[in-house]
């Protein structure tokens, strides 16, 4: 993951779907540099779904933070760096970069045949059959002999049928011929836009205790669920259009309705690290929302990733303020027990209005 190539110098690894990158940087770098650097190199344009990801000591994902140094994190957590999708697209066709849509295509399919998303099984017989469309082409220049059957079903799907071998393939062959004719990127796009119809697509999942019982709090592309008896099906699902704002404090994490007359709901997590993921994820989501309705798409150039026009910021600024005021935080008691948790609390709510740059990486 890190070789040093000299007392300045090192050779950064990012792995992603579909290979790995070998960056030569100085030990100083940036997360955000960094990001960028990886984002030039694979030529991807719309930025705002990705980031750089690790695993912790304690073997948790988190996410690569802009002004973090890479160096000193990595060395600490001698874990490998994932440059994968942070934020999913609500509607696919709104990606018209085709790396974009590559990456974001690999991370959805990976995901079903691990069981990371749960996929009934007609519906993944159909996009296995998508996926040779975009991999191999038209089904004539298919060696259906040769196919490994789980690189393209879910382990649970081949294990909850007993059909043979022949009868799988009968059955991927009966769809494949449907898309005869179709393109790698049309093939992904119908790909992705049917995973959008499953109900794991795009959530974070996170641990919480809600009204006193044990819960799961899920963030997603079009707001927040609550999940108590499955991580399917929510309990209650909260659009980005019904939430005034969102907040933290300590190891609450408050989502508050726009009605006025609707109760905050209150979240009791493990840990502040995990209030705080919680809380980016929303913001960044939420920041994606507004971007999707309140700002036309950019064909950007690599020398422009991070940079946003000043007009563009301020009316991105002044639709996204409500939800980030966190005005309870700045009030807590500054006593000597929590004088330096409540200084943390409240930089991180400030988190959304930094400088344009970091809030485009963030996004």
């Amino acid at each position: 993951m890190l070789r040093n190539r000299s007392p300045d110098k090192y050779i950064f690894l990012v792995n992603y779907l579909g290979g790995v990158l070998t960056l030569d940087e100085s030990s100083k770098i940036t997360g955000k540099e960094l990001f960028s650097n990886v984002c030039k190199c694979l030529g991807v344009r719309e930025y705002w779904y990705f980031g750089l990801q690790y695993e912790s000591l304690k073997k948790e994902p988190r996410w690569l933070r802009p002004n973090s140094k890479v160096y000193r994190i990595i060395r600490k957590n001698n874990a490998p760096l994932f440059f994968l999708v942070k934020y999913f697209p609500e509607d696919i066709s709104t990606v018209v970069d085709k790396v974009s849509l590559s990456l974001i295509y690999n991370q959805c399919k990976g995901s079903i045949i691990s069981g990371g998303i749960y996929c009934p099984p007609e519906t993944s017989i159909l996009l296995a059959s998508y996926s040779l469309q975009s991999d191999q082409g038209d089904w004539a220049h298919v060696d259906y002999d040769s196919l490994r059957l789980e690189n393209l079903l879910p382990k649970t799907v081949l294990e909850q049928y007993t059909m043979s071998r022949q009868s799988w393939l009968d059955s991927l062959l009966g769809w494949h011929k449907d898309h005869e004719g179709y393109t790698s990127v049309e093939s992904q796009l119908e790909y992705v836009r049917i995973t959008q119809q499953l109900g794991m697509y795009g959530v974070n999942y996170f641990n919480t205790t809600w009204l006193g019982s044990p819960a799961w709090i899920g963030i997603h592309p079009r707001g927040i669920n609550i999940y108590q008896d499955n991580m399917l099906v929510p309990k209650t699902g909260l659009k980005w259009v019904f939430i005034r704002m969102v907040h933290y404090t300590c190891k609450k994490f408050v989502v508050t309705p726009v009605m006025e007359s609707a109760s905050p709901y209150i979240f009791c997590m493990s840990s502040l690290r995990k209030t705080k993921q919680v809380f980016e994820l929303a913001v960044g989501y939420h920041h994606l929302y507004l971007r999707v309705r309140s700002i036309s798409v950019i064909n950007h150039t690599p020398d422009e990733f991070g940079i946003r026009s000043q007009e563009d910021g301020e009316k991105f600024k002044e639709t996204s303020e409500e939800i980030c005021e966190n005005p309870t935080a700045v009030r807590l008691p500054l006593k000597n027990g929590n004088k330096k948790i409540s200084k943390r609390i409240i930089s991180k709510n400030e988190l959304p209005v930094l400088n344009e740059e970091e809030e485009a990486l963030l996004m």
